[in-house]
């Protein structure tokens, strides 16, 4: 998607400064990750599913989430985010 973004801006400015950058988020909490994506980009996902739809697949999803994003022996879970950067000028 970077790659598709910039290709269109580099045409269409004078210069295109674009980065990124990943933030290491220390999460705490039973499925601490299921939480931080519940309040982002699992909205419109969950707001497109009945009440059983959403159940059945939160139990899932919080089940490879688990197993993808394990927590320390310290009971914090790292969870790398990412972030992509623009700037442009016309």
């Amino acid at each position: 998607m970077r790659s598709s973004i910039t290709t269109l801006l580099v045409t269409r400015t004078r210069s295109l400064d674009t980065w990124e950058t990943e933030y290491l988020q220390s999460l705490e909490g039973d499925n601490p990750v299921l939480e931080w994506v519940k309040g982002t980009g699992l909205r419109p996902i969950l707001n497109a599913l009945d009440d059983h739809e959403r159940a059945i697949f939160l139990a899932e999803y919080a089940q490879r989430l688990r197993a993808a994003y394990p927590a320390r022996s310290d009971g914090r879970t790292l969870y790398p985010f990412r972030r992509l950067f623009l700037v442009a000028t016309v």
